[in-house]
């Protein structure tokens, strides 16, 4: 029997796993002890308008390390930071699809060519309407376009991770979020 339910669990993709200890995130950059030891989140929705036409507020939180010195990729660092995440349905958190629920499968997001385009999060986004992923040492003022995924990509203690939704833009004109990134215990 408890074959048959794991079995069934995989091939439905609905794989739950008990959720870790961690300290919990909260509003704002991380300060205090998680100054240099967590990491803070920047979720910035640029051209995604929130629901009744209006932009939704960016959203700033801390995402301490509750194992300090250990390890954590940007995922890990949304889940503690209590950002909801969702991947695609075929790559799993391997592409980031929606960021506390932004785009819902019922939005319309008017991508070039196609004005109606609602994002299902079957496959890869579309080039013309994703999650743009960035980071930052937390030392300066510049965001980094990330070459690798969050799911591969582990945070810099006292750092920032960005996330910047993409609507119609190129990947010269891909917008960084637009909080700048300077920890100022750095």
């Amino acid at each position: 029997m408890k074959r048959v339910l794991a079995a069934a669990i995989v091939l439905t993709g609905l794989v739950a796993a008990p959720a870790p200890a961690s300290a919990a995130g909260y509003d704002g950059i991380c300060t205090g002890s998680d100054a240099l030891t967590g990491t803070t989140i920047v979720v910035d929705f640029q051209e995604l308008d929130g629901n009744g036409g209006v932009a939704a507020p960016t959203i700033t939180r801390c995402s301490p390390n509750a194992s300090p010195g250990t390890a954590r990729t940007g995922i890990k660092a949304l889940q503690d930071a209590g950002i909801p995440v969702a991947g695609t349905t075929r790559w799993g958190l391997g592409f980031v699809c929606r960021l506390n629920g932004r785009p819902s499968a019922t939005e319309t997001i008017p991508v070039t060519g196609n004005p109606t385009y609602k994002e299902a999060c079957f496959n890869t986004p579309p080039a013309s309407a994703y999650w743009g992923y960035w980071h930052a040492d937390g030392s300066g003022s510049s965001w980094t376009y990330s070459s690798q995924g969050a799911l591969n990509r582990n945070v810099i203690p006292g750092g920032f991770e960005g996330w910047s939704f993409s609507l119609n833009k190129t990947a010269t004109t891909n917008p960084p979020p637009r909080v700048t990134p300077k920890n100022p215990a750095l």
